[in-house]
Formats: C-alpha cells, sequence, structure tokens
C-alpha cells in the first residue's frame, strides 16, 4: 500500500528531489513522527518497516520484528533496483563516565537509514519515556 505524506523541509532549504536518497529519508522521518504523535500509550513500540520507491511513488511495507532484516537491514534486506529506507527502533546500552564512576542506561533511538547503491544516509532520534505518558520522539540527526 503506497503511503503518502506531506514532507516537513527546514525552512532555508531546498526540497529534496523526487526519487533520491533524501527525499526517501524524509519520507521515512515524516511517518515515524507521525506514528509518535499519534501514540496514545506509554506501551507504544514502532514497528519496523522498509520504504521503497518504485517509479515515483513510496512504498512502506512492514518487516516482521523477529526478522534479520529487522534486526540489521544492511546485512540482510533483500537487493532494490532503486533507494531504499529502513525505519526501525532499537535500544542501544550508553556508558557515561562520572566522578562517582561509569554509569550505564539503555536509551532507545529510531534509526532511519537509506540506501541507493553505494550511497548511505543514516539519521537517529532519541525516545524519551516517562510512565503513563505516550513517548516523545525527539529530532532527527544524523548519524555520523
Amino acid at each position: 500500500m503506497p503511503f503518502r505524506t506531506h514532507m516537513t523541509i527546514d525552512p532555508g532549504f531546498p526540497p529534496p528531489l523526487l526519487g533520491t536518497l533524501d527525499y526517501l529519508a524524509e519520507v521515512a522521518k515524516d511517518w515515524a513522527e507521525h506514528r509518535f504523535a499519534a501514540a496514545r500509550r506509554s506501551d507504544f513500540a514502532l514497528a519496523p518497516h522498509r520504504f521503497e520507491l518504485p517509479g515515483t511513488r513510496v512504498l512502506r511495507r512492514r518487516i516482521p520484528p523477529d526478522s534479520p532484516e529487522a534486526e540489521s537491514p544492511l546485512a540482510f534486506a533483500p537487493p532494490a533496483a532503486g533507494p531504499v529506507a529502513w525505519c526501525r527502533s532499537d535500544t542501544t546500552l550508553v556508558l557515561s563516565d562520572t566522578e562517582a564512576g561509569t554509569v550505564a542506561y539503555e536509551q532507545e533511538i529510531v534509526e532511519i537509514l537509506v540506501l541507493d547503491g553505494d550511497d548511505l544516509l543514516a539519521e537517529a532520534a532519541f525516545v524519551a519515556r516517562m510512565r503513563g505518558f505516550p513517548p516523545c520522539l525527539g529530532r532527527f540527526r544524523p548519524v555520523s
């Protein structure tokens, strides 16, 4: 089923060209932001999805959460004829050095990965959670 969206482009920046990595990244980010904005429960979990560009349409497909592609899209995704993007959430262990020693905590992130041949674009946003409130998705930032 095609997914249509209104892209939110930062003021002063031209919109990405249709059918490019940047365009597909914007569609995936807008979809993720919309899903979090529509969340009503504190236990909302973002299901992994794949976005493809056959022609001028964007197709969005849910990926089974326990599949290898959901766990590691770049390693296990089937080949694509054009740009393909993945939107998935993950929890990572963060270590922070403090005066009292090293503190470890888990941080939930949402990743957008876009691949077109040898070109890769990666962005991530942190998720904030408070008991009794829906989760809040932060701003997407490039991953280096």
